[in-house]
């Protein structure tokens, strides 16, 4: 018998947080659901914990892979082990709210929506942080509103800003598996890869709905992808955004956007050279960071920017991309901004 929902989890060296990701997966109210792990070749004691969920309960499958091939893989191999009407996905260090897919399920329903999405919980050490979503609870959005209201809304803000765009992050969103259909994560961008496989469904999906309550927790810690430092940073960054506007191009609204996602990720590039893990000292990161603000396609994004329009924080960063102070933008990063 076909579940209602399939939830996709791509597992890698999270043991720590593993066995609750498990269990709040496990303790949903909606019992009609197939859970399908994927251990990438983790090379921490995770197998062992899934083989035991398998055990204890017949709804979770554990794909395990003999060689580390990364998150997009792992999560397009439960895609194609899903059965579920509805297929959502989930990280290995994160956790849910038991009435999560419950919910974006019955929203699905309600809505004949292809597509349900609902706010998360950033969960860091001590503090937690409810994003709020910018929709009101069941906006339906048609065709047309999904092109011009929301992928813009998850591309960038209007402008330049510190606050977050509507996130591309994939597990806060519930997809009717008709509407993915084909479409699978690119193995060959192995750092935020969401945003594209979001978008690419989105563009085939009759109509998605909101919900606007958190029920996803995303997890800080110190072995987040988002705050270690990345190889895969530009590569992946640049094999994204060229992606996006191949999809996009016809979209004047959301070509305005992935300018302002440029800028944003150009920003991160240089931040990522300065994170905890990187292998570079201190001036072979300024000598990286001057090479790459010095690249005319880098260095044209910032050109007219106007720093009056900004504030000091944000002004400050954008002035050293448009100056190309990889100095000072390489200290801040490393040793201010990213240290408080």
């Amino acid at each position: 018998m076909q579940p209602k929902v399939s939830i996709v989890v791509p597992v890698y060296g999270c043991e720590a947080y593993l066995p609750e990701c498990i269990e709040t997966l496990r303790a949903q109210t909606l019992a009609d659901i197939e859970l399908i792990f994927v251990c990438d070749a983790s090379p921490d004691r995770s197998l062992p914990l899934l083989r035991a969920a398998q055990q204890a309960d017949p709804r979770v499958q554990v794909i395990a892979f003999s060689e580390n091939q990364g998150v997009s893989a792992a999560r397009n191999a439960g895609i194609d082990a899903a059965r579920g009407e509805y297929i959502g996905f989930c990280d290995g260090d994160d956790w849910v709210e038991p009435q999560m897919y419950a919910r974006l399920y019955e929203a699905a329903q309600a809505a004949d929506a292809d597509i349900a999405f609902c706010r998360v919980f950033k969960d860091r050490p001590g503090r937690r942080e409810d994003v709020p979503l910018g929709f009101d609870d069941g906006t339906r959005f048609e065709g047309q509103a999904i092109r011009d209201v929301l992928i813009p809304a998850m591309l960038s803000k209007p402008t330049d800003s510190d606050e977050l765009p509507l996130s591309g992050y994939t597990p806060r969103n519930l997809f009717r598996r008709a509407v993915i259909g084909g479409h699978r994560f690119r193995p060959d961008i192995r750092y935020a890869e969401d945003l594209l496989f979001i978008v690419t469904c989105m563009l085939d999906a009759r109509s998605a709905v909101a919900v606007d309550k958190a029920y996803y927790h995303y997890r800080f810690h110190g072995g987040s992808v988002t705050k270690r430092f990345s190889p895969y940073v530009p590569e992946s960054y640049d094999l994204s955004n060229a992606a996006l506007e191949a999809l996009l191009s016809s979209n004047p609204t959301c070509m305005e956007r992935m300018r302002i996602r440029r800028r944003k990720m150009a920003v991160n590039t240089v931040r990522n050279l300065c994170y905890p893990g990187t292998p570079y000292a201190f001036f072979e990161r300024v000598q990286r960071a001057r090479v790459f603000m010095n690249m005319p396609h880098i260095s044209g994004l910032f050109a007219g920017v106007r720093l009056s329009d900004f504030k000091p924080r944000l002004a400050i960063r954008l002035g050293l991309m448009k100056y190309r102070q990889a100095f000072l933008m390489c200290w801040l990063f490393s040793y201010v901004f990213d240290r408080v």
